[in-house]
């Protein structure tokens, strides 16, 4: 199965993985966040699960932590297959 189910295409996406930083949210809403990449800074992005945030509102983070944006993983491409 291709990218969003679809057969023979292929896409390569460069992710940013994020979230809001403490205080700026409830804990229980701190979870970890899918962006397209690149973050425009200073300005506003758009996580994959649709959610708006100001960039200087997040925590910007290497590999995954703390609990995921179910949302954005889901909407989140899967890397290509290998042969």
């Amino acid at each position: 199965m291709g990218w969003y189910g679809h057969e023979g295409q292929t896409m390569t996406a460069r992710i940013m993985l994020g979230r809001p930083l403490p205080g700026t949210v409830c804990e229980t809403f701190r979870v970890m966040h899918v962006f397209p990449e690149p973050a425009n800074y200073p300005g506003r992005i758009v996580a994959l699960c649709g959610a708006e945030f100001w960039t200087g509102d997040l925590e910007w983070c290497d590999a995954p932590a703390g609990m995921p944006c179910m949302r954005c993983l889901a909407a989140t491409p899967l890397p290509q297959a290998l042969p």
